[in-house]
């Protein structure tokens, strides 16, 4: 048994690897991270903004490469990572690819930004100064090698006016820039491959560990560690959901057997309608309907006075507290969660008797007097486990994850509704960080349901 759960450990290691490539590949394939944009502000504070992003991407460890190494082409440095902001970034690729020359598309972005440096100190009343100005900006955005020499005319003519010696000297030099990157493109380059090697410092490695030793990073909505973000979420789906599943189980699996055992009378059929229906119908409808009937005045019973949760933070109180004072409102998410799980497991169950109650060894067992109670539950029971099993693997990882639709229709504060408010959001990190906790409970799931395979049925850990 020993070196079965070893080997299927070691089995699912590398499956989590895969995963987690494929998750963070996911989030470099998202939209720009919101901590790199630069605002709405005016481009007269492009300079100060674009310093303010790199800090934020150097606290953010956004600065450094995504992965251990980077396919690239020869027209493309080495540290093309360390470009912010982003659009800076997509403009200077753009001229690598179009040039294949990156020495000099570097030397002529110093010199368009020395010509607007200039440009954001002349005063508003001097004359020509806004043309000028919006020609130098014009020149620092610009992404086609082949504009370059309208625009620098445009600013010549600008400049005439300014009687300024010193706009002329940046002028000239922006000219003999533009004129070395023209006269020396290699376009080629791009289809000449690369390989840069980045090592360990990356963001992935640096995720990957983080993930494992639990610093997940800052959520870019709140500012906090993403773990202390995602606790009270995960603490309250785990409540519900567990309790849900929990109950499921303890009331499908005698009912399940019950049916079997009734196959065929009113009492089976009438169960397997019901739970059909249950099955059936949809969750969010499900709870809904609960909520008509159980928590709405003037309709139904009334019991439960509304769903609406007490604020934990603003309640002063303990996580434990707020919970006990708030349970009435977990009842109508647990109960539609273990309706709907309840109608799986019992059907599953009813199965899994069925089609073991006609084997051989129930037969034997028959025959040497074994009482029906004793056939169904120590005999045909534990073979009838499997079907029961696999279900658990699929819902061990809800436990957790929770459910989007029941908590979006509650309101209740779950890791479900949390996910829901990080992609609108575009919290990456906390959505990718309950991405890659998902899809470690799945394969944790079904590393318990191999256990328990085992357990059934010692054939299995054999073969």
């Amino acid at each position: 048994m020993f070196r079965y759960i070893i080997r299927r450990i070691l089995l699912a290691i590398p499956t989590l690897l895969v995963i987690s490539l494929a998750i963070f590949g996911l989030s470099k394939c998202a939209p720009r991270d919101p901590a790199l944009e630069l605002g709405e502000a005016s481009f007269g504070d492009y300079k100060q903004q674009e310093s303010a992003v790199r800090l934020r991407a150097e606290k953010l460890g956004l600065d450094k490469p995504a992965f251990y190494f980077t396919l690239a082409t020869a027209a493309f440095p080495d540290t093309m990572y360390r470009i912010l902001p982003p659009d800076r970034r997509e403009r200077l690729e753009k001229l690598c690819a179009q040039t294949g020359n990156w020495p000099d598309v570097r030397r002529l972005e110093m010199a368009t930004l020395a010509l607007w440096d200039f440009a954001s100190t002349l005063p508003d009343t001097m004359s020509r100064a806004g043309d000028f100005r919006a020609a130098s900006a014009d020149m620092v955005k610009c992404d086609r090698a082949a504009d370059f020499g309208e625009m620098l005319a445009k600013a010549r003519q600008s400049a005439a006016f300014l009687a300024r010696p010193q706009a002329q000297i940046l002028l000239d030099t922006l000219q003999n820039r533009i004129e070395i990157l023209q006269t020396a493109m290699h376009p080629e380059r791009m289809n000449v491959p690369a390989f840069y090697w980045h090592g360990l410092d990356n963001q992935y490695h640096r995720w990957l560990t983080g993930f494992v030793t639990g610093d997940l990073g800052l959520s870019r909505s709140s500012s906090k560690p993403v773990w202390e973000s995602l606790q009270f979420s995960l603490l309250s789906t785990l409540i519900i959901n567990s309790f849900a599943i929990l109950l499921a189980y303890l009331v499908a699996v005698p009912v399940g057997v019950a049916m079997a055992r009734r196959k065929g009378k009113a009492a089976d059929q009438i169960a397997r309608w019901a739970l059909l229906f249950l099955y059936a119908m949809p969750v969010f409808w499900l709870g809904s309907l609960l909520i008509l009937f159980f928590a709405t005045p003037g309709y139904g019973l009334n019991i439960i006075s509304g769903i609406d949760l007490e604020p934990w933070q603003a309640s002063g109180k303990t996580y434990w507290d707020w919970c006990l004072s708030n349970f009435d409102k977990f009842i109508l998410p647990i109960l539609t969660l273990n309706l709907h799980a309840l109608a799986i497991l019992a059907l599953q169950m009813r199965g899994g008797v069925l089609e073991n109650i006609g084997q051989d060894f129930i037969r034997t067992a028959r025959a040497k007097g074994v009482g029906e109670d004793a056939v169904y539950w120590r005999h045909a029971f534990r073979n009838a486990l499997f079907p029961i099993i696999t279900v658990f693997a699929s819902v061990f990882p809800a436990i957790f994850a929770g459910s989007l639709a029941v908590e979006y229709l509650f309101q209740f504060p779950g890791l479900g509704l949390k996910t829901h408010e990080a992609f609108l959001g575009g919290d990456y990190p906390v959505l990718f960080a309950i991405l890659m906790l998902a899809a470690t409970l799945t394969v944790v799931g079904n590393l318990i349901a191999d256990m328990l395979y085992a357990w059934a049925d010692p054939r299995v850990r054999f073969s």
